[in-house]
């Protein structure tokens, strides 16, 4: 039978275009248990997170929307942080405006997340902990710095593909004290493959400063773009 039902009637549908290798997102995103919202994921290859294997991803992030699209999304977030950062703004915005074409509806993109978030809670120093290899690390500075944050401190793991997915919480928890400086208001954890997410909230109590996270952002962006509230505890304040 068609879809009639209205979007209040039933549950709101997100479609996810991720990186082949991720293993991180779709168990963080479960853990929240949201009610009314049912998350749905199509993948696009990525062999190694360099310049070059991020490039060769992108050129098949077209026919992974055309996957998605089937499912009639309400919005859909391309939940990859480097992959959306790469080609500075200008590419982002060409990625954003493909994927909107096929799917219909809104699309987030998480790297956009990370600037909105940052601007939303007013903050602009910041430490960059990431398990990125150097050629990642300094174009995820350029692009933050293109935004006008200024990156305070940052560290890389010099890992790429699916190494990122196999760093245990409590080292992702110890990268981030390395990275934090008392000038940074703020820290921010990158990658969607990351798993950041959990030990976010922790981190903040520690620190006592928000910590962000790629899986955290992209979350908040999808939340603002259904026109949901944002009211869930135990993932870092920005959610909260």
């Amino acid at each position: 039978m068609p879809d009639t039902a209205t979007p209040s009637a039933r549950r709101r549908r997100v479609g996810l275009i991720v990186p082949s290798v991720n293993a991180v997102i779709e168990p963080d995103f479960a853990a929240v248990r949201l009610s009314g919202i049912s998350f749905h994921a199509t993948r696009v290859m990525l062999r190694e997170t360099t310049p070059d294997g991020l490039r060769a991803m992108n050129a098949g992030v077209e026919a992974a929307a055309e996957l998605i699209a089937s499912v009639t999304p309400d919005v859909v977030a391309f939940a990859c942080t480097s992959g959306t950062f790469i080609d500075g703004e200008a590419g982002l915005a060409r990625q954003t405006a493909a994927i909107e074409a096929i799917v219909g509806c809104p699309v987030v993109a998480t790297s956009r997340c990370i600037i909105d978030a940052f601007a939303h809670l007013g903050l602009t120093r910041i430490a960059l902990a990431t398990p990125y290899l150097d050629a990642i690390n300094d174009a995820e500075r350029a692009f933050l710095e293109g935004h006008g944050l200024s990156v305070a401190s940052m560290r890389g793991l010099g890992l790429s593909g699916k190494a990122i997915r196999e760093v245990a919480p409590e080292r992702v928890a110890a990268l981030v004290r390395e990275t934090d400086t008392a000038e940074s208001e703020a820290a921010f954890v990158s990658c969607t493959d990351f798993r950041a997410m959990e030990v976010a909230a922790a981190l903040e109590q520690e620190l006592g400063k928000p910590v962000l996270t790629s899986n955290q952002v992209t979350l908040w962006g999808v939340l603002r773009a259904l026109g949901l509230p944002l009211s869930l505890n135990g993932y870092g304040r920005l959610l909260a």
